[in-house]
């Protein structure tokens, strides 16, 4: 459930928003509009399954061509999330603040700030996915700055598993 989850979440909203707007515009326009959704699931660490639950919130700008058609998309996502060892009951909060931009004339997405940030008092940060990545066309990262563990097959248990075990 996790995997990725944020990166799925973030192109659904922005691009459902699109479809919906785009009908009868003849001048370049924008539309605007916002969001707030709670959510939850589950994720497995092998020795023990891991509880989210937390809140999003964002506002999502679209601009459209003469024709009506969707050319570039920002949207502003900031989150609230608490992950849960089922077995111990040791909990991490995390932070989302996230630019989300697509162009879809270039048939990119760019994510750019804090995606998952967690501090856990007295061992320092321990769960980081900051940075940049531009998403090309098929899925595939373009260009990556910062951590980016969505990426790496192992990033489960790097990063959330072992900051809940």
């Amino acid at each position: 459930m996790r995997r990725g989850r944020l990166i799925v979440v973030c192109m659904g909203i922005l691009v459902l928003a699109t479809a919906a707007s785009a009908a009868g515009a003849r001048q370049r326009t924008s539309e605007t509009f916002q969001f707030s959704d709670p959510f939850s699931g589950s994720f497995d660490c092998g020795a023990f399954t891991a509880t989210l639950s937390g809140h999003d919130k964002g506002r999502v700008t679209t601009w459209f061509d003469t024709a009506g058609d969707p050319i570039k998309q920002i949207g502003r996502i900031q989150a609230i999330e608490t992950d849960v060892n089922g077995t111990t009951g040791k909990s991490i909060d995390i932070r989302t603040d996230l630019t989300v931009h697509i162009d879809f004339v270039a048939g990119t997405t760019t994510l750019a700030g804090v995606r998952n940030l967690s501090t856990d008092p007295g061992h320092g940060v321990v769960v980081q996915h900051v940075g940049r990545v531009v998403i090309g066309p098929d899925g595939d990262p373009i260009s990556l700055s910062g951590k980016f563990a969505e990426f790496d097959a192992a990033y489960m248990d790097q990063d959330f598993c072992a900051a809940l075990a």
